[in-house]
Order: C-alpha cells, then structure tokens, then sequence
C-alpha cells in the first residue's frame, strides 16, 4: 500500500506530497489497515472494532457476522448501525431484510446470514408481495407451466417475480429466488386458471 502511495514520482517525494495523496486516498487506506487488522486479529479490542467498523468500508463486508457479534455483545446499537449500512449499500444484492437485525442477509433456505435467525415463509410472502406477484403470474404462464405448478406444487418468487420452478429466467432476473409452496387455495386457482382457457370441443 505504501508502495502504491509513493509511487508515480519520478523523484524522491516529500513528506508534504506523501501526506496529501494519503490524505487524497484516505479511504482506500483505510480500507487496507482494516482488512489487515481483521486477516490477523481474531479478537478486537472495543477500539479496534470501532475502528473497523467506522473506517472499513467495503473491507469488513466478508466479516460482517463476526463485526456483528462482537459489536451486539457490547451493545453498541450505533455501530450496528453503521455496518448495517455498509452491508446494505455495498454488500450482495436481492436478499430480504431480517426481521430481527434488520440486515438485507435473509438467504434463500430462509436463514439470516448475519444473526442466524429464520424467518418463516409466510415472512417471506409478505416481504416480497407474493399475492400480488403470484395473480399476475397466473395471467401470464402458459397452460404447460401451469400444469407443471401442479405437480411440483411449489413457485420461485424473487424481487422481479414469480416464476415456474424450471424457468432459467428466475436467476437470470433475480440476484436471489425464494421457494414458495403453494396452498390449497393457491392451487385451486391455477386449476381454475387452466380451465378457463380449455377450448370447448
């Protein structure tokens, strides 16, 4: 990194010139002193996570779980919320907010890979407006895809929409897709949408 910092200076650079481009760069050096610090710390001192947390950027995305404990066993709710911000902005997209932590960290076998919590498939339905997406669905597959439904009895659900089990356009569309297991209710209307574009003989 301090290779990085002095170089492009065909001479040797002042310590002035050092200082501004360090202060120029600040956040990339920041980034690397934090991610070193938590590469060879296993254990930090309430400064140190105070300093990974505030000043790490992008850096503490790989140990946000860990940040996250350490940060919850001293009640430090302010730099919860400021890596909770970090993960949100930065870290991967198309997972739905846990309930509990409040990080978008909810994979797609329903467990939050920040706190560990598991959220329910009804939490899942609701988060991501499954009823809505669901009805719309139904108008808009064909009757093959319809009747796929009813034999696998279950829909991928993801931020764009609902989808047929097989269709590759699911993760294409979405960073990340749900399982839904369709109700009896659910299940009558497909058979209802069926029927209601079989053509009479």
């Amino acid at each position: 990194m301090v290779e990085n910092i002095v170089s492009g200076y065909s001479s040797k650079p002042s310590t002035e010139s050092i200082v501004k481009k360090i202060k120029r760069n600040q956040n990339l050096f920041s980034e690397f002193i934090v991610s070193k610090l938590l590469s060879e710390f296993n254990k930090l001192t309430p400064s140190q996570l105070e300093f990974a947390i505030t000043k790490g950027g992008r850096a503490v995305l790989s140990d946000v779980d860990r940040l996250y404990k350490l940060a919850s066993h001293l009640g430090r709710e302010d730099l919860i919320s400021t890596l909770r911000f970090t993960w949100n902005t930065h870290g991967p997209r198309g997972m739905i907010a846990c309930p509990v932590c409040g990080f978008n960290a909810v994979s797609p076998d329903r467990n939050c890979i920040i706190c560990g919590n598991v959220v329910s498939e009804e939490y899942v339905r609701k988060t991501l407006g499954f009823n809505e997406k669901f009805e719309l669905y139904l108008k808009t597959a064909s009757v093959a895809e319809l009747n796929e439904l009813l034999q696998l009895g279950h829909v991928l659900i993801g931020e764009r929409g609902v989808y047929n089990p097989r269709s590759p356009r699911a993760r294409a569309e979405n960073p990340v897709i749900y399982v839904v297991y369709l109700r009896n209710n659910e299940i009558s209307k497909v058979i209802e949408e069926i029927n209601s574009r079989e053509l009479p003989i």
